[in-house]
């Protein structure tokens, strides 16, 4: 793949995940081109596509952290979460209202991070437990627990 496809080809999952960290557009374009920058930088051999996703999510996870951490913020405020374009990342593409975007934003916003960063993981960016284990660096078994457990909270969470 050349460089022009990587890009377009993943632009919106990285820019999607740094969103979902910094909060807003300029933090994530930041973030963004960090990302781009980083793989860019040094040629890379990877052995599959799903390889390379990983590696571009890993390293977008990562940069958003060191941002955030840069910058004195706290990942668990949140207070800008719910900026149009956040919104329209994360849900763009479906029927769901801005009310039932908001419910699932809020519900997320109260789980702990490691909870939240699988849910995401696994339904926003699609990768499957053992992906988000490897990732992770966590145990297969404690990813698919903490899936199990976000899963019961949200649903606890979007009932009431």
């Amino acid at each position: 793949m050349n460089g022009e496809t990587i890009v377009r080809t993943y632009s919106d999952m990285v820019y999607g995940v740094a969103m979902r960290y910094v909060k807003n557009p300029t933090d994530a374009d930041d973030v963004y081109a960090d990302v781009f920058y980083r793989y860019f930088r040094r040629e890379r051999t990877f052995e599959s596509e799903e390889h390379r996703k990983a590696w571009l999510l890993r390293v977008t996870i990562n940069s958003a952290k060191d941002f955030l951490i840069k910058r004195k913020f706290d990942v668990s405020k949140d207070d800008d979460l719910f900026d149009e374009s956040l919104m329209s990342v994360t849900f763009s593409g479906t029927d769901i209202s801005q009310e039932e975007i908001l419910d699932v934003r809020n519900a997320l916003k109260k789980l702990k991070e490691e909870r939240r960063e699988v849910i995401e993981l696994y339904y926003f960016n699609g990768l499957n437990t053992k992906q988000i284990a490897d990732m992770l660096q966590k145990p297969e078994n404690t990813i698919k627990s903490e899936l199990l457990r976000g899963r019961k909270e949200l649903k606890e969470y979007l009932s009431k």
